[in-house]
């Protein structure tokens, strides 16, 4: 029974929006974890840097797409803000938008890393930027620990990923405890840009 399993600590039980929630553990301490995590990032603010408009300018200028009014304030925010979340169906504007943001990092000298879920989507990722995109997986240095047999990663809070800031694509497709595991390794400080569908 239910009451059996959370005697037990097999399930973990929660209260949130009016109704209970029953958790497996692991998902629960990822989830919690991961909510911790965006909420230290979307708590970041960054000082606009020297000449914004015109860098902003300047990112827009390099591609032959308009921008919108929305899409110039997201890049006002990702040049200020520790999280920056872009959502929109096919066909949005949304690497565009990344474009934008990749110039836009790249005048304010900041080190840019972009990953996907899958080699597929990192491949996808690359030829519509330009910069060179991984598997999540690839950019955490994922192995398998021939004692055990389970998945680890080398990198995490000890040995961060060299970047002041993540872009990750097809967010739609990754899970609470890859997103755990990601912002494990993402530096305190860094920005984080997350892509995907709504």
């Amino acid at each position: 029974s239910i009451a059996r399993l959370l005697e037990a600590e097999r399930l973990f039980r929660d209260h949130l929006a009016g109704i209970d929630i029953l958790y497996l553990p692991a998902l629960y301490r990822a989830e919690a974890y991961c909510t911790s995590r965006l909420l230290g990032h979307a708590a970041c603010r960054y000082s606009a840097p020297a000449a914004l408009p015109k860098k902003i300018r300047a990112a827009t200028q390099s591609s032959d797409l308009e921008y919108s009014s929305q899409q110039m304030l997201a890049l006002q925010e990702a040049a200020t803000s520790g999280l920056l979340l872009l959502t929109g169906g096919p066909g949005t504007g949304k690497t565009t938008l990344v474009n934008g943001i990749l110039s836009l990092y790249g005048q304010m000298g900041l080190r840019c890393v972009l990953c996907a879920p899958t080699g597929r989507a990192a491949k996808r990722l690359t030829e519509v930027t330009g910069y060179e995109a991984s598997t999540i997986h690839r950019l955490l240095g994922a192995g398998i620990d021939p004692h055990t047999g389970k998945l680890y990663f080398e990198k995490d809070e000890d040995d961060p990923i060299q970047a002041d800031a993540v872009i990750v694509d097809e967010m739609s497709m990754v899970d609470v405890q890859l997103l755990g595991s990601l912002l494990q390794a993402v530096p305190v400080g860094a920005r984080l840009v997350l892509v995907g569908d709504p």
